[in-house]
């Protein structure tokens, strides 16, 4: 497989400094800066934050602290800066100092760090040593205030899998996928993203991705190409990216931090360690694994009348037979799981999760394909590339003549 692959997309890494090294490092960039045509060094102001980024989102200003950014010119080295000086928080304090907390942030694309010009693949575990060495000798130009790699924490991995439906040879439109997808489910405490349209007068989510926000995780899956050509039209990779769908999993601090003490709990290791133990490619899949069948939800996906054949082929008792076939019934006309939960109440919702789980046991996805796409059948995205995974390696193994 080309495009199709999971892993994470790109990871920010955090030190904390005082207000003296924080002043000492906007010098040492502005240094820099003049010695080298790399970098772009500016502070965001509340008007303006940070134009022009087409691998980033902008950061957002805060009336209590100042934000400077640097970032590498020409489409970039695959790491953003961000350092932040806080006016108020008490936070970080080093021992005998009074101080106000400051920190430099670094968000590393792997894939780009490395050279390879690649803004679709996922990046896996085994870029790590490489990442390591060239972001100590990026730093190490610029100040030592910088520090070593081994000296940051993790702030904020954002795990992904690209599923390219050509390469899983699945037989619908990345529109069509996108629509089945916008139909799943919202977790608990989540609540789908949405902006206001001039068109119709009201806050409407984006029809080509289903974004999903929390207090600690955003959980996005959308189509590639479109957000490619929307924010950055110039993507060398934009003509590979047609038939993409991209699924996210960004865990902010409050999510990276109970992970990360969890981990040394467990395991006994170090802050540079748990770096590496986030970032492993079994880590990523479980992460991406755990939040897919929270949202997308398991099992494949049928018409209505296929998925009710589903059910009455396993012969289970009427009156399981009639709650699950009911449950697609009112999920098909609602058309989405997400918008029959939000009329439940308590006791209903325990059947609800009940009657789910039973869909998701015998490989029926509760959504349903609309019957005049003329699709019988397709099959779930993440069980499509466990499938092609084993498929590859067994080719490897030269157990199959392609």
């Amino acid at each position: 497989m080309n495009i199709t692959s999971k892993g994470f997309h790109t990871f920010t890494i955090v030190l904390r400094l005082t207000i003296k090294e924080a002043e000492r490092l906007i010098r040492d960039f502005y240094n820099y800066i003049k010695q080298s045509d790399e970098i772009e060094f500016f502070p965001i102001n509340a008007n303006k934050g940070m134009e022009g980024s087409d691998e980033f989102s902008k950061w957002l200003y805060s009336s209590s602290s100042r934000y400077f950014v640097a970032r590498y010119t020409n489409q970039g080295k695959g790491i953003l800066w961000l350092l932040r000086c806080s006016n108020t928080s008490p936070g970080f304090i080093r021992p005998g100092e009074i101080d106000r907390p400051c920190s430099i942030k670094a968000t590393i694309n792997p894939q780009i760090l490395l050279g390879k010009k690649d803004y679709l693949s996922a990046s896996t575990s085994e870029y790590l040593n490489d990442v390591e060495a060239l972001f100590d000798a990026e730093a190490k130009k610029i100040s030592s205030v910088l520090r070593e790699y081994r000296h940051y924490l993790i702030n904020r991995p954002d795990y992904c899998i690209n599923f390219d439906l050509e390469e899983l040879g699945i037989s619908c439109t990345s529109e069509q996928m996108i629509d089945l997808i916008k139909r799943g489910d919202i977790p608990h405490h989540y609540s789908e993203r949405t902006e206001y349209s001039d068109t119709s007068k009201r806050r409407i989510s984006n029809k080509d991705s289903f974004y999903l926000e929390s207090k600690s995780v955003t959980v996005n899956c959308y189509r590639k190409h479109k957000q490619l050509k929307n924010e950055f039209s110039t993507c060398p990779n934009l003509e590979a990216s047609h038939n993409l769908i991209r699924f996210e999993v960004q865990c902010k601090y409050l999510k990276t931090y109970a992970l990360t003490k969890k981990i040394k709990n467990q395991l006994n290791i170090s802050s540079s360690d748990v770096i590496r133990e986030m970032l492993s490619d079994d880590f990523c899949a479980d992460i991406i694994r755990d939040y897919f069948n929270r949202t997308i939800r398991r099992g494949d996906y049928f018409t209505l009348d296929g998925a009710i054949q589903q059910v009455r082929h396993r012969r289970f008792k009427k009156k399981k037979e009639d709650r699950l076939i009911g449950e697609l019934q009112r999920i098909n006309q609602f058309r989405g799981i997400h918008k029959v939960r939000a009329m439940l109440g308590i006791e209903e919702l325990e059947v609800f999760r009940r009657t789910l789980n039973d869909l998701a046991d015998i490989n029926v996805n509760p959504v349903t394909i609309p019957k005049n796409w003329g699709i019988p059948h397709i099959p779930n995205l993440l069980d499509a590339y466990d499938l092609k995974v084993d498929e590859e390696r067994l080719k490897k193994n030269g157990r199959i003549v392609s």
